[in-house]
């Protein structure tokens, strides 16, 4: 096993705030010389499956309504054969990364980085487009739509379609995007010693974290018990909305010395109690079919909201609930504040949301209470555009008012560019 102890590769300064405004997708970096490195922001299944394969495919969309001109392209990470993982990326004409990313890919070679949801770096490669010549003929002969922002949804659901619909004579013309030479070994882990320092490092929340201010932060790729990692990227998440003193990592009752929830929320107004499951991320985890990955996400859910339902109880009952932190007792006075539930898992198909929202329902329905399903994607993606308490609850309360009509929690989807953190627009 190889410890990283320090951020590596990139000139961070340079790169790291551009890296942070992303939610997925790639960001082209230029170098002096001129020649591009590529940065693939993605979800720990993308990198695990970009490196257990050593390649993923790239697709140029076509618009169906208009010969010769291109949508965009999805990137396709293959952990399964017919559905795979896959990264969407609209593209225009009149825009910086449809030059910056085609030059990227054009080079005969290029350095291409990895990074997670937390801006950590976990792989990097040299890379390179298997038929580059045809890579770039087929780029410099299609057009792009200019951008129009009212079009991104629509834009969107017809690159969906089509790729869901994709056939054989569309999987010749895709471009397989090889990965070569390591830049660093695959099997590193990322030790956080900021917390510890205890300054005032802002790097997603980096060092003013109440629960974890006395413990070390690994992050590596691979994990075969996935629970502790995801609950503290889960806390790093919830601390772009929250301040670091409102945030508690597995708090425990003080009655029964029992944990009350895997993470809990105490602002001036509301309480939120998290319940988050996560399953391994190894290789045999991703190589499972969608079938059997739709039944372990459902059993999580369906875990996950007996256990939220015991907690909304416990806070329901009493006005004021005793819990211990790793900052010390804690009572919280119920009776001002509005009580939340959530549920994370690590991800959810598009066509099982209305079957996995069922349970979590019917613990908002029992306990008179809003709760919230969404995967890791949806609840990373929310607290980078909603980066504040009003703004993220808000969110949640759209989210729950939109299932309660329709039977099923909707998927989050943002067009615009993230707010600065802290902005109530």
């Amino acid at each position: 096993m190889s410890y990283i102890t320090a951020m590596f590769s990139l000139d961070y300064p340079q790169a790291l705030p551009q890296i942070r405004t992303v939610a997925y997708g790639y960001q082209p970096m230029q170098f002096s010389d001129g020649g591009y490195c590529l940065i693939i922001k993605a979800s720990k299944e993308v990198i695990l499956t970009a490196r257990a394969n050593n390649s993923f495919k790239i697709y140029i969309i076509p618009d169906v309504e208009a010969p010769d001109r291109a949508l965009g392209f999805v990137s396709a990470f293959f952990d399964d054969h017919d559905e795979p993982l896959a990264l969407f990326t609209p593209l225009f004409s009149d825009d910086d990364m449809l030059r910056d990313l085609g030059s990227a890919l054009s080079q005969d070679n290029f350095e291409l980085y990895f990074f997670d949801e937390h801006s950590r770096e976990l792989m990097g490669v040299c890379a390179q487009v298997a038929d580059v010549g045809r890579f770039r003929k087929t780029l410099s002969s299609t057009s792009f739509p200019n951008f129009e922002e009212d079009e991104i949804h629509a834009t969107l659901e017809a690159m969906t379609g089509w790729y869901g619909l994709r056939g054989n004579d569309h999987e010749a013309l895709a471009f397989e995007v090889c990965l070569g030479k390591r830049l660093y070994p695959d099997d590193l882990v990322i030790m956080d010693f900021r917390n510890l320092e205890r300054q005032n490092v802002d790097l997603d929340g980096g060092s003013d974290f109440a629960a974890l201010e006395d413990l070390l932060n690994p992050t590596s790729l691979e994990r075969k018990e996935p629970g502790a990692f995801q609950e503290r990227d889960i806390f790093t998440l919830l601390r772009r909305c929250f301040s670091g003193d409102e945030v508690f990592l597995n708090p425990v009752r003080e009655d029964t010395g029992k944990e009350l929830c895997d993470l809990l929320v105490i602002s001036e107004g509301i309480v939120l109690l998290v319940q988050a499951k996560d399953s391994p991320n190894t290789e045999a985890s991703l190589r499972r079919s969608i079938a059997r990955k739709k039944i372990i996400i459902r059993d999580h859910i369906k875990k996950a909201s007996r256990q939220l339902r015991g907690a909304i109880r416990h806070v329901h009952i009493n006005d004021k609930v005793a819990i211990l932190t790793t900052s010390g007792p804690k009572d919280i006075d119920i009776r001002a504040r509005d009580v939340f539930g959530l549920v994370v898992v690590n991800e959810m198909f598009d066509d099982d949301f209305r079957s996995c929202s069922t349970p979590v329902l019917a613990v908002a329905k029992e306990t008179k209470r809003p709760c919230v399903l969404v995967d890791y994607a949806a609840l990373h993606t929310m607290a980078l555009h909603l980066p504040s308490e009003g703004m993220f609850l808000g969110g949640l309360i759209q989210i729950f008012e939109v299932a309660l009509k329709h039977g099923e929690y909707p998927k989050p989807r943002f067009t615009k560019k993230p707010p600065e953190r802290g902005a109530e627009t």
